[in-house]
C-alpha cells in the first residue's frame, strides 16, 4: 500500500508506524517542515509554509489560525506536486494540531484520510481554569481557544476517520462528535522498557552515582512549567528532603515552555518556582539534569524509588506509561487523564494536585511500604504491557483502523 504521514515535525507520533510499514514493504511517504527525515526507507518531502502575515500587529490574536493556514497551503502545494508526478496514496494520516489536513482530501480524493486529534479546548473544566495560582483574566485567551477548536472542526470535516490516543483526550470533544473518534494509543516498546534492579547512573561528570540503594525521587517534564505541575513539585522539595537524609531528587526537564504561557517579567518558570519555595532546601540533594537523551532518561527511571507524575487536565504524557512499563513506584496527581492509567492503591498512589504536603506523604508511604509499592509497580507494568504495548496491542489496532494488512 501507499501510505502518507503528515506532521510538521515529522515523524512525530508516527515514528513507529512509519518504521513498521517500511519494513513490511509498503511505500511510505512523509511530509513535514523539517528539512531531513530520520526514518530510513521513508520517502520524505519537506514543505515550506506559504508567506503570510506572521509579523502583523496583534499577531497573538490570530495565531490560532494564520500559522495553521500557512502550513495547510504549504503542504497542499507540495502534495499537489506529488500528485502531478503520479503519487496517489491509499491512506493519508495527519496530526491535525498544525492545520495540515485541511486541503489534502481535495488533492488525493481517493485516499482514506485519517485525522489524529490530541485535544479539544474548553474555557471551563479543563486546563484553562484549573489552577487558581495562574488565573486567566483576558477573555481573548478564551477566544483563541475557540479559534483553535474551529480549526479542529474543519479538520474533522475533511477526514474520513478520526482517532485520539486516550479516552480522556477523545472525551474533551463535544459529545455529539465522540462517536467519530476511535481511541488508539501510539504504543510504547515494553520489551525494551524493563525494570533493572541493578541499574546505576552517573549524573553528569561530577555528580553522584545513583542506584536503587539510595532513595531517589524522580520527576520528568519536557519543560519546567505549570501545566505539568512543576510548581507543586518545587514547593514539595523541603518536605521530600525531610523524609530521609540520604534522599535525592532528580528533576528532568528544560527551562523553556511547551504548553504554558511565558513566565512573568522575562523570567523562566524554573526561576519563578525556585524563588517561591517557602522553606530552605538542601540543593546538594536536588539534581536538575535538563532534557536527557532517551537512554539516559530510561536509566534515571530505572533507579527511581518513587516517580512523581503530574499534569493539569490535559494531554497525557508518554512518560507516564513509560514509567509504568519500567515498573516505577508512581506517585501521581489525581486528575482525569491520570486516572485513566493509574488507579489509587492498585498500580500507583494518587494525591490532590495542589497539595505539596500530600505529595511528600505519598512518597514517604511509597518508600516505607516497600512490598506494597513493589506489588503496585509490578501491576503498573502488567497494565502497560496489556494495554499499551506497541507490537502486541496498539499496532494491531492501528492496522485494523487504517485498513493496512
Amino acid at each position: 500500500m501507499k501510505i502518507a504521514f503528515v506532521h510538521q515535525n515529522f515523524p512525530g507520533q508516527f515514528l513507529r508506524l512509519a518504521r513498521t510499514f517500511v519494513a513490511e514493504g509498503h511505500e511510505v511517504v512523509g511530509l513535514g517542515m523539517v528539512k531531513q527525515c530520520s526514518v530510513p526507507g521513508v520517502k520524505y518531502f519537506s514543505y515550506n509554509a506559504v508567506p503570510g502575515p506572521e509579523d502583523a500587529p496583534y499577531q497573538n490574536r490570530y495565531s490560532p489560525v494564520i500559522p495553521r493556514l500557512r502550513r495547510a497551503y504549504g503542504v497542499a502545494y507540495r502534495a499537489r506536486e506529488l500528485a502531478s508526478q503520479g503519487f496517489e496514496p491509499d491512506v493519508v494520516v495527519v496530526n491535525t494540531g498544525w492545520g495540515e489536513n485541511l486541503f489534502l482530501k481535495d488533492i488525493w480524493p481517493k485516499a482514506r484520510h485519517v485525522a489524529y486529534f490530541e485535544y479539544y479546548y474548553h474555557a471551563k473544566g479543563q486546563d484553562l481554569d484549573f489552577d487558581p495560582e495562574f488565573p486567566v483574566t483576558n477573555e481573548e485567551v478564551i477566544w483563541r481557544l475557540r479559534l483553535k477548536n474551529s480549526m479542529q472542526l474543519g479538520a474533522l470535516d475533511a477526514a474520513d476517520a478520526a482517532v485520539a490516543p486516550t479516552r480522556y483526550q477523545r472525551d474533551t470533544f463535544p459529545a455529539y462528535l465522540r462517536d467519530r473518534l476511535a481511541v488508539i494509543h501510539d504504543g510504547i516498546d515494553t520489551d525494551k522498557l524493563r525494570p533493572d534492579p541493578n541499574g546505576r547512573i552517573q549524573l553528569g561528570e561530577s555528580g553522584p552515582q545513583l542506584s536503587r540503594e539510595t532513595p531517589v525521587v524522580t520527576y520528568v517534564t519536557r519543560n519546567i512549567e505549570p501545566m505539568r505541575g512543576a510548581h507543586i513539585v518545587f514547593k514539595s522539595l523541603p518536605y521530600l528532603l525531610d523524609i530521609d537524609p540520604e534522599l535525592r531528587v532528580v528533576i528532568i526537564g528544560g527551562k523553556g515552555t511547551s504548553y504554558s504561557g511565558s513566565a512573568p517579567n522575562g523570567q523562566s518558570w524554573f526561576d519563578v518556582f525556585k524563588s517561591r519555595i517557602e522553606r530552605p532546601v538542601d540543593w546538594s540533594r536536588v539534581h536538575f539534569v535538563g532534557n536527557l537523551p532517551y537512554d539516559q532518561f530510561v536509566k534515571v527511571l530505572q533507579v527511581s524509588s518513587a516517580h512523581v507524575y503530574m499534569t493539569y487536565p490535559f494531554v497525557l504524557s508518554w512518560s507516564s506509561i513509560e514509567a509504568m512499563a519500567l515498573e516505577c513506584r508512581i506517585v501521581a496527581s489525581d486528575t482525569d487523564p491520570v486516572r485513566e492509567v493509574i488507579q489509587d492503591g492498585v498500580n500507583g498512589r494518587l494525591f490532590p494536585f495542589f497539595d505539596e504536603k500530600a505529595l511528600a506523604e505519598r512518597v514517604r508511604e511509597t518508600l516505607a511500604e516497600r512490598d506494597k509499592s513493589a506489588a503496585m509497580a509490578a501491576e503498573a507494568r502488567r497494565i502497560a504491557v496489556a494495554k499499551y504495548d506497541y507490537e502486541t496491542v496498539c499496532l494491531p489496532q492501528w492496522r485494523e483502523f487504517l485498513g493496512i494488512k
